[in-house]
């Protein structure tokens, strides 16, 4: 098309992390949740969830507001390392977390590959797996707590989909497995 602009992969990779940055700054979570598809796949050394409600993004977005002013956080560097177009719809981005407070870094840098998809005229992101060391203090339970709100109970409703646990395993999703556990 005449007059349309292209966006890289990489610009729509930083526009998506440079919007959930300032929704975290700004306290603005409908601004980060317009950055997130749901259901959402969460990944981390802990173990795994599906976000399937905006109640589950308001429990992480709370929960790493609350980290991230317990070590002062003050900025968030996130170069992408790589960004490509897997599709025309799909975009596999990975970037790398500094977190600082005054200067001096409050965590080990982390890695987060996340997948974006085109749904309609706006990216969003599907998955995010993030390889935060579990060594590090806070974030990866800020990331992961036991449970999200909609774990546990089953199919959403109007859902097509089961929600992981209940449904496809009789397991409760507050007893998801978590990597290095065998189930």
């Amino acid at each position: 098309m005449v007059g349309v602009k292209q966006e890289t992969a990489y610009e729509i990779g930083y526009a998506l992390l440079n919007r959930t940055k300032r929704a975290y700054f700004e306290d603005d979570f409908p601004l980060f949740a317009s950055a997130f598809l749901l259901p959402h796949e969460h990944v981390t050394l802990h173990g795994w969830a599906v976000l399937q409600t905006e109640e589950d993004l308001r429990v992480l977005f709370d929960r790493m507001k609350a980290e991230f002013q317990r070590l002062e956080v003050d900025d968030i560097v996130r170069p992408l390392v790589s960004a490509e177009f897997v599709t025309p719809f799909n975009i596999l981005a990975t970037a790398e977390s500094h977190i600082f407070s005054r200067g001096r870094r409050v965590a080990e840098p982390y890695a987060v590959q996340s997948t974006l998809l085109l749904c309609g005229t706006e990216w969003r992101i599907a998955t995010a797996n993030y390889c935060i060391p579990l060594s590090t203090k806070g974030l990866p339970d800020a990331l992961m707590p036991p449970a999200f709100p909609s774990e546990g109970r089953g199919q959403q409703e109007g859902s097509m989909m089961p929600s992981c646990g209940d449904d496809v395993t009789g397991q409760s999703d507050r007893n998801r497995p978590r990597y290095g556990e065998v189930s």
